[in-house]
């Protein structure tokens, strides 16, 4: 299940275009510990995904807030939403998570990178270049 390449997807800026490959990154080694059953390994992935989302989305919003770019409040639910997902996992604690829930959550989370980059960025990269 992983993300073969994002290149086409790119949105043009570079702060955006490596935190985006640096997300995907992140997924695709989640994916495969979890297939592996690493389950220490996968719980600091997680952790390490939630710290480059969080990083990621906050200097996103900023370009966009500092461009004017008009959907930025729907922009910032949007990313909102994925850290909730992944705060709520951790609040469960990981030792009481089943390999099969892990991996629930992590397909969840690969859907939501996935759709934040292949289509709610791909909104603003108009934007940016319009």
């Amino acid at each position: 299940m992983a993300i073969e390449s994002i290149e086409a997807f790119l949105v043009g800026l570079p702060e955006i275009d490596d935190d985006h490959r640096l997300l995907v990154g992140t997924i695709n080694r989640m994916g495969v510990e979890i297939e592996e059953a690493s389950h220490k390994l996968c719980v600091e992935l997680f952790a390490e995904f939630e710290t480059a989302a969080t990083t990621h989305f906050a200097r996103e919003e900023e370009i966009l807030e500092r461009l004017g770019y008009p959907e930025i409040e729907r922009h910032r639910s949007y990313h909102a939403d994925l850290l909730r997902r992944v705060r709520e996992l951790k609040s469960l604690g990981y030792e009481k998570v089943s390999k099969d829930a892990l991996f629930s959550r992590f397909v969840e989370m690969a859907d939501f990178v996935v759709d934040d980059i292949f289509r709610g960025d791909i909104e603003f990269k108009d934007f940016l270049h319009g």
